[in-house]
């Protein structure tokens, strides 16, 4: 997540999944079973050939926001030697780490409404709770250990899975030389997948106090949130039911916003806001015309 992890409320770094904070935050791990041991491929013999001999259908390796969670990782076990369904299955993993321990009162049903009793805004404030919640409830009873997701996120990464790849840019040392890994950065946007996207755009933002995109110098926060943007016009989930607008009503009580970026103008500055949104639509266009000089990819370092 964008931009200086410590920067942004906590809303957004779990609907933004920053994986080394969350995985920091898990405490003492405890086990899920057989996860780890089901997630073996060869090594491969060099960067090359760093891509998957065998090619699972979407309908197999991935997953979308709401479904059983539980149910899909049972499911994937079996395909656990398929780079892409680790990177899955790290994630699934990864969220409920995070909204299982979610405290929902379980007695109150949101399609019942007692106005003389309930704050309408605290009822919608729970209902997104339980929302959240909903997709890792079959989970209850079990624990999911950390090293699992890393490890299933490490070895993804390690065959090439260009979600996993960029999602481990996360792990590196913000103080680290960011020239060490640009060359691979254009390679990970060609994809045009708005998970990578995001996840780089945050790489990219991490620790910078601006970047300059077509000769213009932009302040790396006003950068951080357009590349969110720039992902949700891509195909990320930003809409009235992803988990990003829910967490907003759910932590922070904004819950008569329906797209992600009226939620982020709620805690941004009007100026700065108004630039991510006009940077927004330019990255998106370098990114579907592949200018990579333009993002400034060749003098980030």
């Amino acid at each position: 997540m964008a931009p200086g992890i410590v920067d942004f409320p906590s809303w957004r770094l779990l609907a933004g999944a920053a994986v080394p904070l969350l995985l920091a935050m898990l405490g003492p791990p405890d086990r899920l079973p057989d996860l780890a041991r089901h997630a073996a491929v060869p090594s491969p013999a060099k960067v090359a050939d760093r891509v998957p001999a065998r090619t699972h259908s979407p309908a197999r390796a991935g997953y979308r926001e709401g479904d059983d969670l539980r149910a899909y990782v049972e499911r994937a076990k079996a395909h656990l030697d398929d780079p892409r369904t680790m990177y899955y299955v790290s994630q699934a993993l990864e969220e409920c780490h995070a909204w299982g321990r979610l405290d929902v009162d379980d007695d109150v049903d949101p399609s019942v409404t007692v106005v003389s009793h309930v704050d309408p805004k605290q009822w919608k404030r729970s209902w997104a709770s339980a929302e959240l919640a909903a997709p890792c409830r079959g989970f209850d009873g079990l624990t999911i250990d950390s090293r699992d997701i890393l490890a299933l996120l490490q070895e993804a990464s390690r065959h090439g899975e260009p979600h996993a790849r960029a999602r481990m840019l996360a792990f590196r040392d913000i103080a680290a030389p960011k020239l060490e890994v640009m060359a691979e950065i254009p390679g990970l946007l060609a994809t045009g997948d708005p998970q990578v996207i995001r996840d780089v755009g945050a790489f990219l933002t991490r620790g910078e106090e601006s970047l300059g995109y077509g000769g213009e110098e932009v302040d790396a926060p006003s950068a951080a949130i357009a590349w969110e943007l720039a992902a949700c016009d891509l195909g990320y989930p930003c809409g009235p039911m992803s988990r990003l607008v829910l967490a907003s009503c759910a932590f922070r009580g904004h819950c008569d916003e329906y797209r992600y970026d009226a939620v982020v103008a709620r805690d941004e500055d009007p100026a700065r806001m108004a630039l991510a949104q006009r940077l927004r639509v330019d990255i998106v266009r370098a990114l579907r015309r592949q200018d990579w000089g333009w993002l400034g990819l060749y003098r980030n370092g």
